[in-house]
């Protein structure tokens, strides 16, 4: 029996060491990753196991990874078997980052496991006004807007209102009201600067011999001109209609007596024994001239743009190209480039461009032209992230001025689809107003059925009016890359200067083009029906196209027809035609330009339409520049120009005492590139002149060229405003 009990004590033994339990730990994977989120800190979980595959219980012990993961309640006993463990991730700042989980048992090396986690940045949200909060929703991933309550006071952003309060989620208060007490004052509010009291227009005289005045208190009136102004078109050294004691009367010049006022090219003409005598007209020679077709390598070439300054400075750009600071008031400038943008155009002592820097696109920035120094910038992308949303690649389109203290930025933009391409011809639209330093006042999206349809719908024409009504026209498009070429129907809608809808029409028989606004009137380019302002309602028609016309306080003047030999003046806001401006039989009109011009005389000063005549006898300067008075279409003065074009004047703009011409913009294969797309003449490469024209400077008229004056900023009374960004 002992022997027995001892066998099998041996038996036993030998058993349960040839059974003896292995401990051994393992993940089932080696590495795992929390999914992406916003940098909330908020803790977000994730679920992992660890396997036993022994048969008894192991102790363990744990090292936790660094912050911001963390093991939750670690197990001091892992049981055979599986279990299962919490990690938890607090994500605090955005980036990417990985962690490593350790844990070790009596004789095993150390067990790790890998984790990943990623934070994104929480984009900031911009308010649509000051009566509401804006933030990020993480789990709808846009920006979401809360109201505040009716009465809440508020910043109206605008030195022009008073005890502001929110009601219906506006900021609306009450008017400040600007007064002098002082006639002869216009008194309005700035939005940025407060109260000012501007210059009233000048006061209306007879048009003969008795001039406007002002008086403080009385108002406008009326006084006698110097006696021996000229009141009449008779001036001839026999018979002279001259002012005497304010009234117009008809008297026998005497020798010396001005028979004709001088002119850039030509001085005055004098009575000599009733004959009128004068110099022959000098031909304008060009202060310098630039032809990017011919420049060196260095100088970028697709140059087919340029603003100017009311001094003369001239700054030349191109549809993405660099563009080139010229300060002309040498006889050769070296250019200097700014950077690369779309365009630009000038706001107040500012060159504002789109998308400058270039990359990423959505920017407007305001440059020192003297320094070609960054004034200030903004970006879209930053200041409203859920447009990002809509759209994927968002870019600039058209800028318009409003006024001292606000500018329209129109943004284009590629919707966001499944499989977003470049080459889309969908289109979203963008309408974002700025202040005077670049801040964001407001921001929407346009929309209408119009813009839905994937025809690259374009904005062809924008225009701002004296008080900062916003007017836009929208069109499909022909061509599927730029240059853009409009089509049929046009959409023209208005805005208020603080963003809200006003009217929208429809013309289904016009195609796009540029818009010209004046004394309550919208003049599209290329129909022949002038719109109102307030309403959008037909106001009357014409026999011709409107054109890219000019108005002035009598008058307004469709763009000449180039080839043509007549020009035609209207009744300003009327289709009465007042006067044609018929030209000799061997000329015509050499380009379809005209601006108009202040010629200053003895006398105070003229407005006159200046375009450009080509005269087929004249062999060596066939081309000249010809002023026309607005009131009767007589001629003014024509001056012969020395220089050898390669086509006909694209665009030209003045400034004191300078004419600013180019020409020489074609396609690639040398046929005339085209300046009524958008943008106009891009790719090409033009030839630019500067001209001294002494005794001409831009007038205060309410619109004054083909972009509305020095700059192209597209507004009513462009010219008059001195004030700009600070």
């Amino acid at each position: 029996m002992l022997s027995v009990m001892a066998l099998c004590l041996v038996s036993a033994c030998k058993d349960e060491k040839l059974e003896a339990t292995t401990n051994r730990l393992r993940f089932p994977v080696d590495r795992v990753q929390f999914e992406p989120v916003f940098a909330d800190q908020q803790p977000r979980t994730l679920a992992v196991s660890i396997v036993n595959d022994g048969r008894a219980a192991v102790q363990v012990a744990w090292q936790q990874p660094d912050e911001p993961i963390s093991l939750l309640s670690p197990p001091e006993v892992l049981p055979a078997g599986e279990t299962e463990l919490t990690l938890q991730f607090i994500p605090t700042v955005p980036g990417r980052l990985s962690r490593t989980l350790s844990v070790t048992s009596e004789g095993e090396p150390p067990l790790l496991l890998a984790i990943d986690a990623a934070a994104r940045v929480i984009p900031p949200c911009t308010p649509s006004s000051t009566c509401a909060t804006a933030t990020f929703d993480v789990v709808l991933q846009r920006c979401v807007e809360t109201t505040a309550a009716d009465g809440t006071s508020c910043d109206p952003q605008s030195a022009c209102i008073l005890e502001a309060s929110c009601q219906a989620g506006r900021c609306v208060g009450t008017p400040k009201v600007c007064d002098d007490d002082d006639r002869c004052t216009i008194d309005v509010c700035n939005a940025t600067l407060g109260c000012e009291f501007l210059p009233a227009p000048p006061c209306p005289g007879d048009g003969k011999c008795q001039r406007g005045v002002c008086d403080a208190k009385q108002g406008c009136g009326l006084a006698p001109v110097a006696d021996g102004t000229t009141c009449g078109t008779l001036q001839t050294c026999r018979a002279a209609e001259i002012c005497l004691e304010g009234a117009c009367v008809v008297r026998d010049p005497p020798d010396g007596y001005v028979c004709a006022e001088a002119s850039p090219c030509q001085a005055r003409g004098l009575c000599v024994n009733d004959a009128c005598v004068r110099p022959p007209a000098e031909a304008l020679m060009p202060r310098w001239s630039l032809d990017t077709a011919t420049v060196d390598a260095g100088m970028p070439v697709q140059l087919h743009d340029f603003v100017m300054e009311p001094n003369g400075d001239m700054t030349l750009g191109g549809f993405f190209q660099t563009p080139v600071l010229l300060r002309a008031n040498t006889d050769r400038a070296r250019p200097t480039p700014l950077g690369v943008s779309r365009r630009c155009i000038l706001w107040g002592p500012r060159l504002v461009c789109a998308d400058y820097p270039a990359s990423p696109n959505g920017r407007v920035t305001a440059i020192d032209p003297a320094t070609g120094a960054t004034v200030w910038s903004f970006d879209v992308r930053t200041a409203r992230p859920d447009f990002l949303m809509i759209a994927s690649q968002i870019f600039l389109a058209r800028l318009v001025v409003q006024g001292s203290d606000r500018m329209a930025a129109l943004f284009e933009a590629y919707p966001n689809s499944a499989t977003p391409s470049p080459n889309t011809q969908c289109r979203r639209y963008f309408l974002v107003t700025l202040d005077a330093r670049g801040q964001l006042i407001n921001g929407q999206r346009i929309e209408d059925p119009l813009l839905e349809g994937c025809n690259h719908p374009h904005p062809y024409g924008v225009v701002a009016d004296a008080v900062g009504n916003l007017f836009i026209a929208f069109s499909p498009t022909t061509s599927t890359q730029a240059p853009l070429k409009p089509d049929r129907p046009t959409l023209t809608m208005s805005y208020t200067r603080d963003g809200v809808p006003r009217w929208k029409v429809t013309d289904t028989n016009m195609p796009g083009g540029e818009l010209a606004v004046a004394r309550g009137l919208l003049y599209p380019e290329n129909g022949s029906v002038a719109l109102l302002a307030a309403t959008g309602a037909p106001a009357f028609a014409l026999p011709q196209a409107l054109g890219r016309i000019v108005i002035s306080d009598a008058r307004f003047m469709p763009a000449p027809v180039e080839g043509a030999s007549t020009l035609s003046g209207y009744e300003a806001g009327l289709n009465s035609l007042r006067w044609t401006h018929q030209l000799p039989a061997s000329s015509h009109f050499w380009s379809d330009q005209i601006r108009l011009a202040k010629w200053r005389v003895p006398q105070g000063h003229r407005t006159v339409a200046l375009t450009f005549v080509e005269d087929g006898t004249n062999a060596l300067t066939p081309i000249s520049l010809r002023a026309i008075h607005v009131n009767d279409g007589s001629e003014a003065f024509s001056c012969p120009l020395l220089m050898a074009p390669r086509t006909p004047a694209q665009l030209f703009e003045l400034g004191l005492n300078t004419l600013g011409l180019m020409e020489g913009a074609t396609s690639s294969d040398g046929a005339p590139a085209c300046g009524k797309c958008d943008p106009p003449f891009a790719g090409s490469s033009a030839a630019f002149r500067q001209f001294l024209v002494p005794g001409l400077d831009v007038p205060e008229e309410p619109w004054i060229g083909t972009f509305g004056g020095p700059g192209h900023d597209h507004r009513e009374e462009a010219s008059s405003g001195s004030l700009g960004p600070n």
